[in-house]
C-alpha cells in the first residue's frame, strides 16, 4: 500500500462507505453479494490459476477487490491481472472450506468472513463484528487471561488434589484453571432415574439421565452437595471420573455442578462438550496442577 488517503473508487464504493459510517452492516454485505468482485492473479502465473492467498490470525484469507485501484493499490506490485467475478460465482467455485474471504483488505471498507457468513450478514441474520472490533475482544481476551494466570499463580491449594476443599479454595480465589483442573480430574455423583451401574454410561440409549426441567443433568463433587441439593432425600446415583462422563454425555443437555452451593458451575448443553478440550495451564488436555 501507498501511503495515498485512501479513497472510494466508484458508486459502489461509495455506497460501501456510507454504509460503514451508518453502521448498516446488512446493506453492506447486501451490496457485496451483488456487485463485481475483481479477484488477483499471481504474476508469472502460467497453466491452471493460482490463486492469492493472505495468512492471518492462523486463517487463510483469498483477498478480493470491489474496485480495479484498490486491488493495484494492494497488489500492484505482486499480480499481472485480475479476474472479474461476483459473489454467486466466488461461492460456486470456493476453493477451500477452510478459506476465508478478505474483501477490500487493508481499506476503511475490508471484511473478513467465511463465504456463509456473507449470505447470512446480507440477509440480516447475523451481525458480523468490524476488524476493530475484533482486535479489541482479542485484546480483553488477552487481558481477561492474563489475570487469570495470575489468579492461579496465587492461589493456595490443599496438598491432596483430591480434597473437596480444593474447588472451594478455587471459587474464592477467583481461579478458573484452578477450578477446571480439579472439577476434570474428579469423580462425580450423578443422580439417576433408577439404581444403576456406572458401566451403563457406555450404553447411550440405556443410561438413565436424571435430568431436570430444563434439560441439564446435576453432578455433584461431594456427598454433601448432593445431600445440600436434595435434603428430603438422594435419589440413585452413580459414582464416575467427570471426563468419562462428558465423553459420553447425553446429547441436547447442559451440566450443573454443585447446584446451590458456593463451588457451583454451570454450563449450556452447546458449551458441554468443550470442557473435554479444555487445555490446563500445563497444556495437558484435563488439566492437572
Amino acid at each position: 500500500m501507498t501511503g495515498a488517503v485512501w479513497e472510494p473508487a466508484g458508486a459502489v464504493e461509495e455506497t460501501l462507505l456510507g454504509a460503514a459510517v451508518a453502521d448498516d452492516r446488512q446493506l453492506f454485505f447486501q451490496v457485496l453479494a451483488s456487485s463485481d468482485l475483481y479477484l488477483p492473479q499471481l504474476s508469472g502465473a502460467s497453466g491452471p490459476q493460482r490463486f492469492v492467498t493472505l495468512h492471518a490470525i492462523g486463517q487463510v484469507f483469498l483477498p478480493v477487490f470491489t474496485s480495479v485501484r484498490g486491488l493495484a493499490a494492494r497488489f500492484g506490485h505482486a499480480v499481472d491481472g485480475y479476474t472479474v467475478t461476483n459473489f454467486a460465482e466466488l461461492r460456486r467455485k470456493w476453493p477451500d472450506p477452510d478459506w476465508r474471504l478478505a474483501i477490500n483488505p487493508g481499506t476503511p471498507i475490508g471484511a473478513y468472513l467465511s463465504v456463509d457468513a456473507l449470505v447470512q450478514a446480507a440477509l440480516g441474520e447475523l451481525q458480523v463484528p468490524t476488524l476493530g472490533e475484533l482486535a479489541e475482544t482479542a485484546e480483553r481476551d488477552e487481558l481477561l487471561d492474563a489475570e487469570l494466570r495470575q489468579r492461579h499463580a496465587d492461589a493456595s491449594y490443599p496438598d491432596s488434589p483430591d480434597d473437596p476443599a480444593a474447588l472451594r479454595a478455587a471459587v474464592e480465589a477467583g481461579d478458573v484453571y484452578g477450578y477446571l483442573d480439579r472439577l476434570l480430574d474428579a469423580n462425580v455423583l450423578i443422580p439417576t432415574a433408577r439404581p444403576a451401574d456406572p458401566a451403563e454410561i457406555l450404553a447411550d440409549d440405556e443410561f438413565p439421565w436424571l435430568p431436570g426441567p430444563d434439560a441439564t443433568v446435576e453432578v455433584f463433587t461431594s456427598v454433601e452437595a448432593l445431600a445440600r441439593r436434595h435434603p428430603a432425600g438422594t435419589p440413585p446415583v452413580v459414582e464416575v471420573a467427570l471426563a468419562f462422563a462428558l465423553a459420553m454425555w447425553p446429547e441436547g443437555h447442559g451440566i450443573a455442578v454443585d447446584p446451590d452451593s458456593e463451588a457451583s458451575f454451570r454450563l449450556p448443553a452447546d458449551q458441554v462438550l468443550a470442557l473435554l478440550a479444555f487445555e490446563g495451564l500445563d497444556g495437558s488436555a484435563d488439566g492437572g496442577s
